[in-house]
């Protein structure tokens, strides 16, 4: 990720107390946690458009219901990073093709469906975890009120998606 050079400084009206187009932070910073929430989210996304392909019909709308969560999730957070004047790279990470390729391989041995539950949440610990972590970076508040309202939804969803037994 690379930083946009800076502008001339003009104060942030929302009271943020850093100049426009000027990174917040240095790279290396807490903005890494808010890459890594964007990085995870994105790597969960990619899992569950391939899932999206193979779901039983009885299970497709839970399917879509984290797809839908992690899709806007993605674009919120690139915005984010891209508001505080870094350049966030296109893709996840490597383990995003690791998810792909995991579904496709249960797909051929097994249906996608219900059973797949605890599984799901246990990744989604991962990206609860990364946006955990970013909560608790020095970000500004206003970055921290979206934080949390975006792992409030993915808790939400969580929650309304567990497992029975």
């Amino acid at each position: 990720m690379t930083p946009v050079p800076p502008v001339p400084p003009v104060i942030d009206p929302a009271g943020e107390g850093r100049p426009f187009g000027d990174p917040p932070l240095a790279e290396g910073s807490d903005w890494d946690a808010v890459v890594t929430a964007r990085t995870r989210t994105l790597d969960a996304g990619q899992g569950f458009k391939k899932m999206a392909e193979h779901a039983e019909p009885s299970f497709a709308p839970i399917v879509q219901a984290f797809l839908e969560l992690h899709t806007r999730h993605a674009a919120e957070l690139t915005r984010i990073l891209t508001d505080a004047g870094l350049s966030p790279d296109d893709d996840g990470s490597l383990m995003g093709t690791i998810n792909r390729l995991v579904v496709a391989t249960r797909a051929l041995v097994d249906d996608i469906d219900g059973d797949v539950l605890k599984q799901i949440h246990s990744g989604e610990e991962n990206v609860a975890s990364a946006y955990r972590d970013a909560l608790s970076s020095n970000v500004p508040p206003t970055v921290r009120d979206r934080l949390a309202s975006m792992l409030a939804e993915l808790n939400e969803l969580l929650d309304d998606t567990r497992p029975i037994g």
